[in-house]
C-alpha cells in the first residue's frame, strides 16, 4: 500500500557512470490506482514522469545514489498502490559489461511531509536505512549508447 507521503530513491549499481549532458536520463513512470466508491471498481490515473531531478549537469556515478526531488502527497487522492517502471537512457558512448549489476529503484515513505528517511540529517543510503526496494532493471548488455534501458512493469 503506498504511504501518505513519499519519495523515489534511485541506487547505480550498473558500473557505469550516467550523465544528463551526454544524453544521459532517468524518468520513472507511475499509474496509480483506487477503488472507485461509487462503483466499486478499480480506477488507474497516470501520474506525471518522474526525473528524481536528474536535470542538466546531473550525473550519478556506480555505487551512488539520487535522491528524488519531489515529495509525492497521496493525502488527498488516497492511491491504494501502483504500477511503476523505471527507464534510463544510457550514455556512456560503449556497451555496458553484462553482470555489472543494474538500477535499484526504492520508495522511501513515511505519515508526515518533510518526515521521510530521506529527509533525516542522519540518512545514509537506502540499504543502511532500510528502504523498501520497489524493484530491480538489470543492465543489458545489448544497450549500446543512447538507447533507453526500460524495466519490467513493478506493482507497489
Amino acid at each position: 500500500m503506498l504511504p501518505q507521503f513519499y519519495r523515489f530513491v534511485l541506487a547505480n549499481n550498473s558500473g557505469q557512470t550516467i550523465t544528463f549532458n551526454n544524453d544521459g536520463r532517468i524518468n520513472v513512470k507511475q499509474t496509480c490506482w483506487i477503488i472507485d466508491p461509487a462503483t466499486g471498481k478499480i480506477t488507474y490515473t497516470q501520474l506525471a514522469d518522474d526525473d528524481l531531478g536528474f536535470i542538466a549537469g546531473s550525473s550519478i556515478v556506480n555505487g551512488a545514489e539520487l535522491i528524488g526531488d519531489v515529495e509525492i502527497n497521496n493525502t488527498a487522492n488516497l492511491y491504494l498502490g501502483a504500477q511503476i517502471q523505471l527507464e534510463v537512457t544510457h550514455d556512456e558512448g560503449a556497451a555496458i559489461v553484462a553482470g555489472n549489476g543494474g538500477f535499484t529503484l526504492f520508495l522511501s515513505g513515511g505519515d508526515a511531509t518533510g518526515e521521510l528517511p530521506t529527509d533525516a540529517t542522519g540518512y545514509g543510503s537506502a540499504a543502511a536505512a532500510g528502504l523498501d526496494p520497489v524493484g530491480t532493471m538489470p543492465c543489458d548488455p545489448n544497450v549500446v549508447d543512447d538507447e533507453v534501458m526500460r524495466s519490467n512493469v513493478w506493482e507497489w
